[in-house]
């Protein structure tokens, strides 16, 4: 169990599935949580985690992820799609979140504020990709 009083600026709602409530925030990976926590503590950027939408946790499948999506309960909850708040360039967004360790990394350039997806997958299952226009662009596929 995740003890949240302990977690440095985030909170389990900003991880829950908004169909299951806060405490769904729970299931969230603690490694990948550690993760998201050092990114954050390393760049000094507040992360805004696409909650709302499904973009944490998804407990049964209910936010169009793909079958063996990281967000998913069944895959252990080690996915989220955000944003920085910040005004650093994209590469510079790209180069901390790569070396911060994420094996998957996604790109979402044409959303309101150009967003990111973030795993923690094998990393023998390594994958980076950006979704422009429609389509996954994918590299080393």
């Amino acid at each position: 169990m995740i003890s949240w009083n302990r977690i440095k600026h985030f909170t389990r709602d900003e991880f829950q599935d908004p169909l299951h409530g806060p405490e769904s925030g729970d299931l969230i990976n603690g490694e990948f949580l550690f993760m998201i926590v050092r990114l954050r503590i390393d760049t000094g950027w507040q992360i805004a985690i696409h909650w709302k939408v499904g973009g944490a946790v998804d407990v049964d499948g209910s936010h169009g992820h793909a079958k063996k999506s990281y967000h998913l309960k069944d895959q252990g909850c080690k996915a989220i799609d955000f944003h920085f708040l910040t005004d650093a360039p994209i590469n510079q967004q790209f180069w901390e979140i790569a070396h911060a360790g994420f094996t998957g990394i996604g790109f979402y350039p044409q959303q309101n504020v150009p967003g990111w997806h973030i795993d923690n997958r094998p990393r023998e299952e390594s994958f980076i990709w950006k979704f422009v226009n429609g389509k996954y662009d994918y590299f080393l596929s």
